[in-house]
């Protein structure tokens, strides 16, 4: 509960790439290229967490991605990744505090479909 708090307080700043890859390790999954650079026709973007071999894409999402123009960018460069050929699971921080497990059943699904 203590790290929920965190969380909602400082946004997605206080899930660090380590603690993902932790994450995913606990999990059984393995580790994602980290902050993976794009360039689209809106410039460049970084993707959170990407495993080539899979085309799977993880976007985690703070607070600041629900505030003002910051859905319709996401859309459009979730838009743009998928045009792409890669799928994206997006994951809420909150959300991930409270349902790591089936975010990470998802994603372990994702990577073997």
């Amino acid at each position: 509960m203590r790290q929920v708090v965190r969380d909602l307080a400082d946004g997605a700043q206080s899930l660090g790439e380590l603690d993902f890859a932790a994450m995913c390790r606990r999990h059984g999954i393995p580790e994602p290229d980290r902050q993976v650079m794009r360039r689209t026709p809106r410039g460049r973007i970084y993707l959170d967490a990407r495993w080539q071999a899979s085309r799977v894409v993880v976007e985690i999402d703070g607070a600041g991605h629900r505030v003002g123009l910051a859905v319709s960018d996401d859309n459009l460069r979730q838009n743009e990744v998928v045009l792409r050929g890669d799928r994206v699971l997006r994951i809420d921080l909150i959300g991930l505090r409270v349902h790591e497990r089936e975010f990470f059943r998802q994603l372990g699904r994702a990577l073997t479909a």
